[in-house]
């Protein structure tokens, strides 16, 4: 995860209970702006300092540090979980045994790419949060498990504020289950190329619409 990820920071605070290292990728500012005014700050994940009680943080000035492949080489992980970062190149997840689970919210390979929350609701569709297996592309590694989110409705502040705390939810849900099978990863499965679509950012037209007419 970036330094201060707001996505990884929120997903830490539900896996107290797993023995996780932490990587984290930078230096950043503790609030994020973009996320701050997109959920009307509604939504403040545990602060870092915070997090650092549970879990051993290992730091690096970038995903292309010669020190974080030597760090990756000598611990051999099993396991990682992007949470919230730059793109992750092959060259980083070739030294995780089984690779490294994205937490995508959208329904690959339909929802690829940006704005998938709001693209999901703009077309009347659940919001579905897919877990996958990162590879050289975007958003396009074999998916492990979906799940119908339940975000909150009552705003569009609201709606943005929630999905990142339920997929939080997702994670512990995902990790706990591949603890217990060995042979999770057997499971994968490709996606349907046919089936893919790649969204850009919804614009403020539509965003506009989606917060008159999808919210109470």
């Amino acid at each position: 995860m970036n330094d201060n990820s707001y996505s990884g920071r929120e997903y830490l605070s539900k896996l107290k209970h797993f023995d996780i290292d932490v990587i984290i990728i930078g230096e950043y500012q503790r609030n994020d702006k973009i996320e701050d005014e997109r959920c009307g700050n509604l939504w403040k994940p545990v602060e870092q300092d915070y997090l650092k009680k549970f879990f051993k943080f290992n730091y690096f000035s970038s995903l292309n540090s010669t020190r974080l492949i030597s760090f990756l080489k000598k611990r051999k992980y099993d396991i990682g979980l992007q949470g919230g970062t730059g793109i992750i190149k092959k060259e980083i997840i070739d030294h995780f045994n089984y690779g490294i689970i994205n937490f995508h919210p959208g329904d690959l390979p339909s929802y690829r790419g940006s704005s998938a929350p709001e693209w999901q609701i703009y077309e009347n569709k659940n919001i579905i949060c897919t877990a996958h297996f990162i590879d050289e592309g975007i958003d396009t590694g074999k998916v492990l498990f979906k799940k119908d989110l339940k975000p909150d409705f009552s705003s569009y502040h609201a709606f943005r504020s929630s999905i990142y705390p339920q997929i939080a939810i997702f994670v512990n849900e995902v990790l706990t289950q591949i603890s217990k099978d060995k042979d999770f990863y057997k499971k994968a499965v490709m996606q349907d190329e046919i089936e893919a679509i790649y969204r850009s950012y919804i614009g403020d037209k539509r965003l506009a619409e989606i917060k008159q007419n999808f919210f109470n």
